[in-house]
């Protein structure tokens, strides 16, 4: 929501007309992202990180059974007895270089570890694309996430920086949620610790 707000503040909306847009956070918002931004690129000057050696991490929940609020169902089938909407969930977690050029594998958490469609397809967990991790709630837990890191974060970043000839340190952006430990560096296997 502040991306948007900067892009239309940027574009020559008022203050005023985004407050009333956005039910008046916007003025903070748009203030509080502007500090941010003017932060973010005094720190990446002054320590001389180049868009290759700085990476985005975000995740994401998707409900891929959960039933549209709007669809063509009879009312007899959202009023029978015992029925309740699917919510199958999984977490998506993905990590890309902010000039795109280097993506590490996605981390993929749901809450069975081998889902029946993996026995149907004889997949197993070794012959993924990705990361695939289990939680009851399909949430990113703390050590799921450290797994990763030093799983896929740290050697994918090693190596790309190594073919580009770039200098190894790096710097992963982070959000504040729970899984993301303030203190991921003590986490962080040596051989990472770029």
């Amino acid at each position: 929501m502040k991306r948007k707000i900067i892009e239309k503040h940027k574009q020559g909306v008022r203050v005023m007309d985004l407050c009333r847009q956005h039910g008046g956070a916007a003025s903070s918002n748009v203030k509080a992202a502007e500090e941010f931004v003017k932060h973010f690129a005094k720190l990446i000057e002054a320590e001389g990180y180049v868009p290759q050696q700085v990476s985005n991490c975000d995740e994401t929940g998707l409900f891929w059974r959960k039933i549209l609020k709007r669809t063509y169902m009879m009312a007899e089938e959202k009023s029978m007895p015992g029925h309740k909407p699917m919510k199958d969930r999984l977490t998506l977690v993905l990590c890309a270089s902010v000039s795109g050029d280097c993506k590490v594998k996605p981390l993929i958490v749901y809450h069975s570890e081998n889902p029946r469609a993996f026995n149907t397809l004889k997949v197993t967990n070794e012959n993924l694309q990705d990361m695939w991790r289990a939680n009851p709630k399909a949430w990113v837990t703390r050590d799921i996430f450290v797994q990763w890191v030093n799983m896929f974060i740290g050697p994918a970043n090693k190596k790309y920086l190594t073919e580009n000839n770039l200098p190894l340190r790096a710097l992963l952006v982070l959000d504040d949620v729970p899984a993301h430990l303030p203190n991921l560096a003590n986490n962080i296997l040596e051989e990472f610790k770029l």
